[in-house]
C-alpha cells in the first residue's frame, strides 16, 4: 500500500524526538511504544465513531473490515447519533432504530461485540432537542423519566455496552448528572459511560459547547464516568504539539480519561503530526487516553473504498499487535448477505426469498448483490 510506505518515511524524521523521552517503557524508535500488560490491554483505546450507515447509492456501509482487515486494533465502536425531540420518539439519525435499513447494522454490532470490540451507542451531536428543558434536560422528573425510559429501552434492545453523550447545546449541571446518575444505576458498573466534549471545554479556556462545567463535573462524578472523547479540533483544541494536551492535565485531568478526538478525512500529514505529538506525551506521561475517530465512512487515506485503512494507522501509531479475533461462520455469511439486501432495500428480502436466496445470482439481479464479501470472511 503506498499511503503506507510513505507514512513510514514521513516517521523516520520522528526518530530523535522519541530518544529525548525520559521513560524508557516509552521510548521507541518505532511507531508506538511498547505494548501495555495484558490487564491495561483496552489503554490506550482507539475509538471510531459509525454515522454513517450507508454509502451515496444507498447500500448498507460494512463495519467489519475494523474486525477481519490485518493489523486493526479497535476498542470501541460508537454508533450514532441517537436523537429525541419533545413529543417525539427516540430515532438513530433520521430513522426509527428498528427501520429495515439498520438491519446490517445491528446484525455487524453484534459479531463486532463477539470480536471483543465495545459497541456503543452516541446520544446527542450538532442537532438539538436530546438535552433540551423539554426532554432529558427537563425540570420535571416526570418528564425527564419518560425521554429517559426510550433512551434505556433502545440501549437494551441492541445489547450497547455503553453510551457517549456528545451534549453541544447547553444542559444544565444538574441535568447531566441526573443522566449519569440514572445510567449508573441502571446498567451497573460494567456500562461504559463517556463524554464528547470540546478539548477547550475540559479547561473552560475558549469556552464549550455544554453549558455545565466538566471539571465540576469531574470532581463530583468523575467515579462514574469512564473517559472523555474530547474534540481536538474544529479550532476547539489542536495536537500539533503537545501544549493542548499537557495544560489540560495541568489543570488536573487524568491523561488516561482523556482520549484524543480527530477528524479522520484530514490525510497522511496529520497523521504524522498526531503521531510525533503522541509519542512525546506518552514519553512524558507514560500513558494516555487514547485516540477517537469522527466518523468511519469516509476516513483518510483509504476514503469511502477503504475506510478502514485510518484504523490500521492509528493501530501502528497506538496499539500494535492487539488485535481482537473473529469467527465467522458460512450460515452467519450467509445471514449478513440476508440482511444487507433488507438494508440496502427494504423488501427486497422477500423478493430474494422466491428466487433461490440472498447469495443468488438471480436475488443480486432483482436487488443488487452485497458490496461486501461475507463469504470470504468465513474462518469457523
Amino acid at each position: 500500500m503506498r499511503w503506507l510506505s510513505f507514512f513510514t518515511a514521513m516517521l523516520a524524521s520522528l526518530a530523535p524526538i522519541t530518544t529525548a523521552a525520559p521513560r524508557p517503557a516509552a521510548a521507541s524508535h518505532n511507531l508506538a511504544p511498547a505494548l501495555l500488560p495484558p490487564d491495561q490491554s483496552e489503554i490506550p483505546r482507539l475509538v471510531l465513531y459509525f454515522q454513517t450507515t450507508h454509502d451515496s447509492l444507498g447500500r448498507p456501509i460494512s463495519m467489519l473490515p475494523l474486525v477481519t482487515v490485518k493489523h486493526i486494533a479497535l476498542t470501541h465502536l460508537i454508533i450514532c447519533s441517537i436523537h429525541m425531540h419533545q413529543n417525539g420518539h427516540l430515532h438513530l439519525n433520521d430513522h426509527l432504530p428498528s427501520h429495515p435499513r439498520y438491519k446490517t447494522l445491528w446484525t455487524e454490532a453484534s459479531i463486532m461485540r463477539s470480536s471483543g470490540v465495545k459497541v456503543m451507542g452516541m446520544i446527542g451531536g450538532a442537532a438539538p432537542g436530546s438535552f433540551s428543558r423539554s426532554t432529558l434536560d427537563s425540570p420535571s422528573d416526570l418528564t425527564f423519566d419518560h425521554y429517559y425510559r426510550q433512551l434505556a429501552s433502545f440501549i437494551r434492545r441492541y445489547s450497547l455496552q455503553g453510551l457517549d453523550i456528545d451534549v453541544e447545546q447547553p444542559m444544565s449541571q444538574g441535568g447531566i448528572a441526573r443522566l449519569i446518575l440514572r445510567l449508573r444505576w441502571d446498567f451497573g458498573p460494567d456500562f461504559i459511560i463517556t463524554l464528547a466534549p470540546v478539548a477547550s471545554g475540559l479547561t473552560n479556556e475558549w469556552g464549550g459547547l455544554s453549558g455545565f462545567d466538566y471539571r465540576v463535573l469531574e470532581r463530583d462524578y468523575g467515579s462514574l464516568i469512564d473517559f472523555y472523547n474530547a474534540q481536538f479540533y474544529n479550532g476547539f483544541g489542536s495536537v500539533h504539539s503537545t501544549s493542548h494536551f499537557e495544560r489540560t492535565v495541568d489543570e488536573g485531568w487524568d491523561p488516561e480519561k482523556i482520549v484524543i478526538g480527530q477528524l479522520t478525512d484530514r490525510g497522511v500529514h496529520q497523521h504524522v503530526s498526531l503521531n510525533r505529538t503522541v509519542v512525546q506525551l506518552r514519553g512524558k506521561l507514560g500513558v494516555i487516553g487514547g485516540i477517537m475517530g469522527w466518523e468511519y465512512f469516509n476516513a483518510l487515506p483509504g476514503g469511502a473504498d477503504a475506510p478502514w485503512e485510518w484504523a490500521q494507522v492509528m493501530t501502528q501509531i497506538l496499539r500494535p499487535g492487539l488485535v481482537p479475533e473473529m469467527k465467522i461462520a458460512k450460515d452467519d455469511a450467509i445471514m449478513l448477505m440476508e440482511t444487507w439486501v433488507e438494508s440496502a432495500w427494504p423488501g427486497a428480502a422477500v423478493i430474494c426469498a422466491s428466487v433461490g436466496g440472498a447469495g443468488s445470482e438471480a436475488c443480486a439481479a432483482e436487488a443488487g448483490r452485497p458490496n461486501v464479501d461475507y463469504m470470504a470472511m468465513v474462518n469457523a
